[in-house]
């Protein structure tokens, strides 16, 4: 079988599949499973949808499409074929996924699992559980949560297995769904247990679930059991809620689902700047390069690098200071007590290597365009927050409000800020340090400098400012309350801000 051309599936959407386009016909391939979902041999009319293809690539006919290209005519013609050949693509596609996903249809089925993910990782363990319930005679649909239904005739059982995107929003393929709960009409006999996987790690652990178990509870729908929450692809507590789910339903369950790892790269650390080693806050910044002729893969400050330290199958998640136009993936990492990672990080000499994951944080960026941004952090927090002042070549209004501890021995990118206020990347800056041993300054907390400022900061709110809260939950939440109250004139306060996008946080 000779490949003439293999197109990727859209980011992001479950959907979608892989297309295997041969001299003898069209293929589908499940982007989950690599399975082949199905082939068809092309007809005759097929060598014409081959030829608008290739007029919409230029591949194999560059000069004919140059030609087309430059005359104006054929463009309300190469739109439409462009647009029909998308839409017989996801159309096929949709209907391939769902006919190899389900042995039923929604009419028949009495259990219904709907799929929350942005990854596609949540799609194993759901895919798990279809097995192990149609293996015991379940007639079981099987969808993204994105499809629900008005009414699902037979059903009696609603399963919703879902993951968590940023700061506690639905997944790419669930992002629809509360919105159609409106709609959905269920028998009274339906029942419904929620089931949410996340990392516990970041504060909004499985969030998207806690609302979606809510809001099906306040549409009066029965629980079968109280909403699961799942750590880190746990297969261990995937089982454990098989067996509460059996326990409760009579339906023998024995999941077994177990993730893939994440695949890593390996990185060699080039540079590292240490502050405070004397004393109980010992941070280092650590700069990594790919390995040989390896690249870096893409990552925008904000975004995470995942570590896994020797002995251990946890990884530890770090926030970049560093975008890929760097050159250097850069972290900043306090030794904390009896921390087994930031003590191997620690450790580390010019030289050796690790082996590390990214993961995206799109949900932390300063927000495109010229209102000011505030930037809020302590310690470590510090990381990202400086990458973005790096990457702000606009010069757009940036002000960096940062709590250290001790000025002498512990002010992180020190001469590095001095730069960006120099260039104007940086407007304003604002320090406080909670244990200078000056007998002249006075000692103070980051949230003491937003209130000094307080005319100020809610000047720039009134602006459409952005805030971004960057360190420990302690800090976090004393921003918070600052923050409060800097906005009482306005009769507004924090959650407003995030309702808007105008309050983002990494808390750890």
């Amino acid at each position: 079988m000779n490949c003439e051309s293999l197109t990727f599936p859209a980011p992001n959407d479950r959907q979608d599949v892989y297309s295997v386009t041969t001299r003898s016909g069209v293929g589908f391939v499940d982007q989950s499973t690599g399975q082949w979902l199905s082939f068809a041999v092309l007809p005759e009319s097929g060598v014409l949808q081959q030829l608008v293809t290739k007029l919409h690539t230029g591949e194999g006919l560059w000069l004919l499409g140059l030609i087309l290209g430059a005359s104006a005519l054929t463009v309300p013609v190469l739109s439409y074929t462009g647009a029909q050949s998308w839409w017989i693509r996801r159309r096929s596609a949709i209907t391939q996924i769902n006919s190899q996903i389900n042995t039923v249809d929604i009419e028949q089925a009495d259990t219904i699992i709907l799929v929350g993910s942005e990854g596609n990782t949540t799609w194993g363990f759901a895919r798990d559980l279809q097995a192990n319930l149609c293996k015991v005679g379940c007639k079981v649909y099987c969808a993204e949560m994105n499809q629900l239904a008005d009414y699902y005739p037979r059903a009696k059982r609603l399963f919703i297995l879902t993951s968590t995107y940023g700061n506690g929003d639905a997944p790419s393929s669930a992002h629809n769904f509360l919105t159609k709960l409106a709609s959905f009409r269920p028998d009274q006999t339906l029942q419904f247990a929620v089931l949410g996987f996340g990392d516990q790690q970041f504060p909004q652990f499985c969030q998207y679930a806690l609302d979606v178990d809510a809001a099906l509870q306040n549409k009066g729908i029965a629980r079968i059991h109280s909403v699961g929450l799942i750590n880190r692809g746990s297969s261990a507590q995937f089982r454990e809620w098989g067996n509460d789910i059996a326990e409760v339903t009579g339906i023998p369950l024995a999941l077994t689902h177990n993730p893939l790892p994440t695949p890593t790269a390996k990185l060699t650390l080039i540079d590292r700047e240490d502050y405070g080693l004397e004393g109980l806050a010992a941070t280092s910044i650590f700069r990594f390069s790919a390995v040989g002729t390896d690249s870096l893969p893409f990552f925008e400050a904000g975004d995470l690098l995942g570590i896994v330290p020797p002995n251990d199958d946890v990884a530890r998640f770090y926030s970049l200071a560093s975008s890929t136009t760097d050159g250097v993936l850069e972290i900043c990492v306090r030794k904390q007590p009896y921390g087994l990672c930031s003590g191997y990080l620690h450790a580390l000499k010019l030289g050796d290597g690790i082996e590390g994951f990214i993961r995206q944080n799109p949900e932390f960026r300063p927000a495109v365009g010229g209102n000011p941004v505030i930037l809020i952090g302590a310690g470590a927090g510090i990381g990202p927050l400086a990458g973005f002042i790096r990457k702000n070549t606009q010069r757009n209004p940036m002000f960096l409000y940062w709590g250290g501890r001790n000025e002498e021995a512990d002010f992180l990118y020190q001469p590095d800020l001095g730069r960006y206020l120099n260039d104007h990347r940086l407007t304003g800056l604002q320090t406080a340090f909670s244990q200078t041993k000056s007998q002249a300054a006075e000692k103070a907390y980051v949230q003491d400098k937003l209130l000094e400022d307080q005319t100020a900061v809610r000047q720039m709110l009134e602006q459409g400012a952005q805030i971004l809260v960057c360190g420990g939950r302690g800090m976090a939440a004393g921003v918070a309350q600052a923050i409060n109250d800097i906005l009482k004139p306005l009769q507004i306060n924090v959650d407003a801000l995030k309702a808007q996008g105008r309050y983002l946080e990494d808390v750890y």
